[in-house]
């Protein structure tokens, strides 16, 4: 079991198996025998019904066999289901189960079920102490660096937010090896922004993974979170690089047609410099990520992004911009007016579009 370099207060461990054998064990080193008396200690699992099915009953044994009182609370799978009725109903049995502050909720699973449940904890007045267990490649590179978890309201993303407290995270990457082949391009996609944005380097481990675990989850991830590390000391809004879009194209289907990850992995890939670009095919191409936006029209897209600022909702947004100054290029913060932001931005939409044709037909056929 390897510690890694998360640059936060809490403890991040990874390993081969450590999700199984050492939580609960983690958990009993944390008290001395005034903590509990004779009190039996409870841990409340969040999982989702897929996660669940593969490793609860081999992820619960650890607590049977150190006498931890377990249950389990299993949350419905979906962005467009991540939001506060979720919470409230996990909340609600919280409170039935009784936990209490010498008490654990644990979270097992991908970036869905860890906001769901960080938001749980962070509201439950039970204040039970939370450790997160991530499945998922996305969620093993946000979660140890992450210090906000979000929720969604109807075709809105990340409408609300709360600051993210946890006692330890445990990192297992044998759990990759049953993420759906449609959720790999969440944590690919974040990978991206990360190298985009701090160490170009990273797109060459991406690539040479393609599709199964690294080699080294220590190393690979501790590069992930000094990229993260660097972007935050340099300015923590570098951070929505491609988000506009990438949320214009997640509501406008309801979260159902594109995955997170796709969604910003088209938005990243219409926001880099033209010169860029045709590297960047290859490197989608190897990685299975999407270049062009289907199943929409141009104009229904720009019409969403339209709609959004005329009701202010990024009207007061900043937008991530590459700028080039005698022959360098970076990537910088602007600060548009909202129309400059929406000729940017249509700009950015028209290079993941079909063509000008294609998209006429599409709007006589609608």
């Amino acid at each position: 079991m390897d510690r890694l370099d998360c640059n936060r207060s809490y403890d991040c461990f990874t390993g081969s198996g450590i999700a199984e054998e050492f939580v609960a064990g983690f958990i009993l080193e944390q008290y001395d025998n005034r903590d509990l008396g004779d009190r039996q200690i409870k841990a409340a699992i969040i999982s989702d019904r897929q996660v669940s099915a593969y490793y609860y009953n081999a992820f619960e044994k650890q607590f049977v066999l150190r006498n931890i009182r377990t249950c389990l609370i299993t949350v419905e799978e979906g962005e467009q289901l991540k939001n506060l009725s979720q919470v409230n109903n996990v909340v609600k049995e919280l409170n039935e189960y009784g936990l209490n502050a010498n008490d654990w909720i644990i979270a097992l699973g991908g970036g869905q079920v860890l906001d769901i449940a960080s938001f749980a904890a962070a509201l439950y007045t039970g204040k039970s102490r939370y450790i997160a267990v991530p499945t998922t490649l996305s969620s093993m590179a946000e979660t140890c660096c992450a210090d906000k978890a979000y929720l969604n309201s109807g075709s809105r993303k990340n409408t609300a937010s709360v600051a993210i407290s946890q006692t330890a995270v445990f990192i297992d990457p044998t759990y990759l090896s049953t993420v759906p082949k449609k959720f790999i391009p969440n944590g690919y996609s974040q990978i991206i922004r990360y190298a985009l944005l701090a160490d170009f380097g990273l797109l060459t481990e991406l690539i040479e993974m393609s599709g199964s675990k690294p080699s080294d989850i220590r190393v690979f991830l501790n590069r992930i979170y000094a990229a993260r590390a660097a972007i935050d000391k340099k300015n923590p809004l570098l951070l929505t690089l491609g988000s506009e879009l990438s949320e214009a194209i997640e509501g406008y289907f309801r979260f159902m047609n594109y995955s997170e990850g796709e969604a910003l992995a088209l938005s990243l890939y219409a926001t880099v410099p033209d010169k860029a670009r045709p590297a960047f095919a290859a490197i989608y191409l190897k990685l299975g990520l999407p270049t062009e936006l289907k199943g929409v029209s141009f104009n229904a897209i720009m019409n969403s992004l339209k709609d959004s600022y005329k009701k202010g909702s990024n009207s007061a947004d900043s937008l991530v911009c590459y700028e080039e100054t005698e022959g360098k290029g970076s990537w910088a913060i602007a600060n548009p007016t909202a129309d400059e932001a929406l000729t940017i931005l249509e700009e950015r939409l028209k290079k993941i579009t079909p063509s000008s044709s294609q998209v006429a037909a599409k709007d006589e056929e609608a």
